[in-house]
């Protein structure tokens, strides 16, 4: 597993940043986490596009009482895992804007806490998969999910 920075570094300009294809015969799973609003609720994204981009399955739902973003990001890259793995998409990029959640998976940083916990389910599900690198996007890069993060926080019936 390796940190990369994809689709621009500091000094690309934002409207030159876009999401890009995997190689052939992988996929990518965007995850993102929106909120809190009212109650505590946050909403969670996972899309999965193939290497030629086209959107292959989307899962989004609502989350409560989460105590920070952090432990929202991390927790929906374990959702993605989780549901990459039930679809099986064996081979797979997860990317997230959340560069220092990208960062703890991929230095295997399991700190005595929450997210700690989070982040070593998400490494423990590198069994089920043939290949699995986690990426940190831009926002720019990572819309699809954003958005759709965004709808479930006022949508429960999402997808």
């Amino acid at each position: 597993m390796l940190l990369e920075t994809l689709s621009g570094g500091p000094n690309l300009p934002i409207s030159d940043v876009h999401w890009t294809p995997s190689d052939n015969g992988c996929y990518k799973l965007n995850v993102d986490a929106a909120g809190p609003i009212e109650g505590g609720k946050w909403g969670i994204d996972v899309v999965v596009r193939d290497y030629e981009g086209i959107v292959i399955a989307t899962s989004c739902c609502q989350v409560f009482s989460l105590p920070d973003s952090e432990v929202a990001e991390a927790l929906v890259i374990r959702k993605g895992l989780e549901f990459a793995k039930d679809m099986f998409f064996l081979n797979l990029i997860a990317e997230s804007d959340a560069s220092n959640v990208v960062q703890a998976l991929n230095t295997h940083q399991q700190h005595p806490n929450y997210v700690g916990s989070i982040i070593g389910d998400c490494i423990n599900f590198n069994v089920f998969f043939r290949s699995l690198r986690f990426l940190h996007v831009r926002r720019e890069a990572n819309q699809a999910a954003h958005y759709l993060a965004q709808y479930s926080l006022h949508n429960p019936d999402c997808i």
